[in-house]
């Protein structure tokens, strides 16, 4: 009985580590080239990084330019035109 309940102890331990370990990855979303769509479904940057498209927008809260392959991955501000 104690060796189970030392075993399954140990498991979520491991299991809690190895889960805050893969949480606290930082994705390279930063290096890695995407087509920029803007909310009217237009293609406005082409092969551009997210740090590149950035620029494109002006300061704002709101998103401005999403990836066309990943809608998670945007930039904030507005285009100005």
């Amino acid at each position: 009985m104690k060796r189970t309940r030392l075993f399954f102890s140990v498991l979520a331990l491991l299991t809690g580590v190895g889960s805050a370990w893969a949480l606290n990855a930082q994705p390279a979303a930063d290096q890695i080239y995407h087509d920029w769509i803007d909310w009217n479904g237009q293609t406005i940057l082409y092969s551009a990084t997210q740090t590149q498209a950035q620029g494109f927008c002006s300061p704002s809260i709101d998103v401005c330019l999403r990836a066309k392959d990943n809608v998670l991955i945007y930039t904030s501000g507005y285009l100005p035109w």
